[in-house]
């Protein structure tokens, strides 16, 4: 049985699309300039699917996201050809768990003293989010200029990697700092935090009724 896509999703958005190696955190998308952008992330499994594998045992192990692990390309062929001992399950496992809170932890925003230090804080990542929706979503420019290019494989891994976790640290900014907002205003921001948890949800499952990006809410950041 494969990867099934949920867990292939699920996998990459907690790990942000990098590489789970201790100190390594290489971006799992390179070269995304070009027409044709590459993927060079791998879901190494902990314990291999044979038992002859690395790690393996009888029965070998599942393709579920709990038997799964982010690397880049040089640390998986280093752990898979390393002796067993040197590179247990545990220790891959104990890795994944150490990466994924410190994605968590690195989405937290801090609490801002003044409504200017905000805006900057969230216009940064509103920027972000545009300008790789406007180069891989489906009405992205590559998209449009070629329709068979790849961009749509792409912009499925480019929102579990940038979108959901800039998304994650919005929502972090506007609940850290409630007060800096008028009324009118945090109705809004509330419109962008039932967007992004529909987002996040899509992103990893598709879903219908997706709340929409909420109209006014990019300008109540700008300078």
């Amino acid at each position: 049985m494969a990867i099934s896509e949920p867990t292939i999703k699920r996998l990459w958005g907690k790990a942000a699309g990098r590489c789970s190696f201790p100190s390594c955190n290489q971006d799992c998308l390179v070269h995304l300039t070009n027409p044709s952008p590459t993927v060079i992330g791998e879901m190494a499994h902990v314990i291999a699917k044979s038992a002859g594998g690395p790690r393996g045992i009888p029965e070998g192990g599942s393709d579920d996201y709990e038997n799964l692990i982010l690397l880049c390309p040089s640390h998986h062929r280093l752990i898979d050809k390393a002796p067993p001992e040197e590179f247990p399950a545990g220790t891959l496992l104990e890795w994944k768990q150490r990466h994924e809170q410190y994605v968590e932890e690195s989405l937290k925003a801090p609490h801002f003293g003044d409504r200017a230090s905000l805006n900057k804080f969230v216009r940064k990542l509103l920027i972000e989010n545009h300008a790789c929706w406007a180069t891989y979503g489906p009405e992205g420019h590559i998209a449009t200029a070629n329709p068979n290019s790849g961009a749509g494989d792409i912009w499925g891994y480019r929102k579990l990697s940038l979108l959901v976790p800039n998304n994650r640290s919005i929502v972090s900014a506007i609940r850290n700092n409630y007060e800096l907002f008028s009324s009118e205003e945090y109705m809004v921001c509330c419109l962008f935090l039932e967007h992004a948890e529909g987002f996040e949800r899509a992103a990893i499952e598709p879903i219908e009724g997706v709340p929409r990006f909420p109209s006014g809410f990019g300008d109540m950041f700008n300078e």
